[in-house]
């Protein structure tokens, strides 16, 4: 059932290749690890690049789903030999195969997403601050239980997702010193049963509202917090329409601000080999409307909210974690 309602959202995305005949127009691929249906982190790049297409409607633009790194290198080089002028790789785990192949295809923009690697003449990377997002997600969590208890459920032990495990962490104990946050790595970015199976032992150990991070795992956290009657706070992608009463905000990566600020720069030139790292004051990440949760947070939970995202603007919050991953 979530599956066949992912599909329906991100169904606007799909054929994959579309173009407009003018042989000027941008060429621009989006390689994805996963599939544009888990709910999170690859349904966030798939809405991204839609929007880049209804906001350039010249834009020739193809998507290519589930690849392995063992395919990286192949991918990334096929679209630059068909003559792709940007080519984003959505994930971390694709940021050594474009450092090796970047220089052989002078004439394509390289980018990578969620990772911070650049390399001259034409390789630049685009990263959010995940640690703020998690520290917003965190206090949202501590504000939402009645238990005092609450869980993450993340993939697996890489820098976004440790600073965003961290933020959670230190997010909620801001607003409450006493919350006890558990935390259990699936050890997989599509291990749907194993996440559902750790969050359903944290579901009957106390936890009344979780979060998960990662690709398709982030499903078997939703399904254990729908079948528990917990709470959820989501990550990256915006999905509330899967569990509306479940759902209580979402701590976005705004993918489409990343693709959208790549796909501007090559257009007017402006595009460098670095590494741009956005958070709340670039839009780069945020928090979903509480839409069915809007009126069961107080005024003063409200203000408490703010006030955080205020301070992470401000840069007067001293406890965000650390960015684990330097620019190379």
């Amino acid at each position: 059932m979530l599956r066949r309602l992912l599909c329906t959202l991100c169904l606007a995305v799909v054929p994959f290749t579309v173009g407009a005949q003018d042989k000027t127009a941008l060429k621009v691929a989006l390689i994805l690890p996963g599939s544009v249906t888990d709910g999170t982190f690859n349904s966030a790049a798939a809405q991204g690049i839609k929007k880049a297409q209804e906001k350039y409607p010249d834009l020739q633009v193809s998507v290519r789903e589930n690849t392995g790194v063992a395919e990286a290198q192949e991918a990334l080089s096929s679209y630059a030999r068909d003559g792709y002028d940007v080519v984003i790789a959505h994930g971390f785990q694709f940021a050594d195969s474009a450092k090796r192949i970047h220089k052989r295809f002078p004439d394509t923009w390289f980018i990578v997403n969620t990772t911070k690697v650049s390399e001259a003449p034409n390789l630049a990377s685009f990263d959010n601050r995940w640690g703020d997002a998690g520290y917003m997600a965190g206090a949202v969590a501590a504000l939402m239980s009645k238990s005092g208890k609450i869980a993450n459920v993340p993939a697996i032990p890489v820098p976004t997702i440790q600073e965003y495990d961290e933020g959670f962490k230190r997010g909620s104990k801001r607003i409450n010193p006493d919350v006890q946050v558990l935390s259990a790595y699936v050890g997989s970015f599509s291990d749907i049963a194993k996440a559902k199976e750790i969050t359903t032992s944290m579901i009957d150990s106390g936890a009344d509202v979780v979060s998960g991070i990662g690709n398709e795992n982030v499903l078997g956290t939703l399904q254990a917090a729908k079948e528990k009657h917990a709470l959820m706070i989501g990550t990256a992608f915006d999905s509330a329409g899967l569990a509306p009463d479940t759902i209580v905000t979402t701590a976005l990566i705004r993918f489409d601000v990343n693709i959208d600020m790549a796909i501007s720069k090559v257009i007017d030139g402006s595009i460098e080999p670095k590494n741009y790292l956005l958070g709340l004051n670039e839009n780069g990440i945020g928090l979903a409307p509480f839409r069915n949760f809007e009126d069961k947070l107080s005024s003063g939970d409200k203000a408490a909210i703010k006030e955080i995202e205020d301070g992470i603007r401000a840069g007067t919050i001293k406890d965000l974690p650390e960015i684990r991953e330097k620019t190379s």
